[in-house]
């Protein structure tokens, strides 16, 4: 089983996943690379969005046949209580790149994702739920993702179901990941993030919400 060291002084609320505040992608949590991906801290402009912190992710690399690679973190959390992924992503453009949100719930009662040997891209027993977000964008926006958009990404594998709560000796939700994908094979993709929080939202609203660097809501 292993220990997650996720980020201290949790409110009670809520669940942070990272804010990147101690200028540190190998503790509190631990956040891995893999592929083409390359990682960074970058100091926000306060004056670009009145919602930033200090600092944030930045992901960009050479995508191979449109794809770049990722970054996961690991937390094994209860989220029964929550019902919405909320993040602060900044785009460079238009082409920006494709931003897939991968959650992995525990489906074999052991605390641990576990790759599928025969096809590395997968797990071996577990959920993987997926979200996709066209970066489209120059600028930081808010986004909060309704958990119950997220759709099943390895069907057959796992219970099928989502169902992220630590009963019995389920991890719950085990661990997430930020896979980046080219939208223009001629340009770099690139993002930001900031402020990765789950939380309840209340009333799912019909629309989607998000906000704008100039603070707009739509």
């Amino acid at each position: 089983m292993q220990a997650a060291k996720i980020l201290p002084n949790q409110p009670k609320n809520a669940f942070i996943v990272d804010n990147f505040e101690d200028k540190n992608v190998t503790n509190f949590p631990r956040w891995w690379g893999f592929d083409n991906i390359s990682m960074a801290i970058r100091k926000n402009d306060a004056k670009e969005f009145k919602y930033l912190e200090k600092y944030s992710l930045h992901l960009e690399g050479q995508p191979q046949n449109w794809y770049v690679g990722g970054a996961g973190t690991y937390f094994a959390i209860d989220i029964k209580d929550y019902n919405a992924l909320k993040l602060v992503i900044k785009g460079y453009g238009p082409k920006s790149g494709v931003l897939i949100v991968e959650l992995f719930d525990d489906d074999n009662n052991n605390f641990e994702v576990e790759a599928n040997p025969s096809i590395s891209s997968e797990t071996l027993a577990d959920d993987k739920f997926i979200r996709t977000i066209k970066v489209d964008w120059a600028g930081w926006k808010v986004l909060i993702l309704p958990l119950n958009e997220f759709v099943d990404g390895n069907i057959g594998i796992g219970d099928d179901k989502w169902n992220p709560s630590q009963n019995g000796s389920s991890g719950g939700l085990l661990q997430m990941q930020f896979v980046l994908l080219a939208a223009d094979k001629s340009i770099m993709p690139q993002v930001s993030i900031d402020s990765i929080k789950f939380y309840h939202q209340g009333p799912m609203p019909m629309k989607k919400k998000s906000y704008d660097s100039g603070g707009a809501f739509f």
